[in-house]
């Protein structure tokens, strides 16, 4: 019993961190998008490079954000689906690091990565044999995530 309540808390730990991982940067790139937050511009991607030597290393795109009020140049982090050479309509954070696609595209795009988090945090409902998770309710949470995901990815592509 002992051995199953810390392999649960592992599990959990584990899944929790992967789900804020995926869940943060969506809810900033969803402020950005819908211009709650940061400043509006333009961003041109200007290159993309794996971003790392791990088995599943994420794309790295780097650009120059224009500021729409005032015409200053910065350079940026930019999305991970972004295509090199390509001008899109954006917002810059706050802290004038990252840049993200404002407006539709830009909110549906960051489904993707809320809707693994969600999938995650279910994950471990389940696992640790929380009420709120049953078979019927995780399936029904499951399957949002999954459209979730799909509705995302055919933004990306877009």
């Amino acid at each position: 019993m002992f051995t199953r309540v810390v392999l649960a808390l592992a599990a959990a730990a584990a899944a929790v961190g992967w789900a804020l991982t995926a869940t943060v940067p969506a809810v900033v790139d969803i402020g950005l998008a819908t211009g709650l937050t940061g400043a509006p511009g333009t961003l041109t991607v200007l290159e993309c490079h794996d971003g790392g030597s791990s088995r599943r290393s994420r794309k790295v795109c780097t650009g120059s954000f224009v500021y729409d009020a005032t015409g200053e140049k910065a350079a940026v982090r930019a999305f991970s689906w972004a295509d090199p050479g390509h001008v899109y309509p954006a917002q810059i954070t706050n802290g004038g690091d990252r840049a993200g696609v404002r407006g539709t595209q830009g909110a549906l795009a960051a489904l993707v990565d809320l809707s693994i988090g969600l999938i995650l945090i279910i994950a471990v409902g389940v696992a640790l044999e929380l009420r709120a998770f049953r078979l019927a309710n995780a399936a029904v949470i499951g399957a949002v995530g999954l459209v979730g995901i799909a509705v995302g990815t055919v933004a990306q592509s877009v």
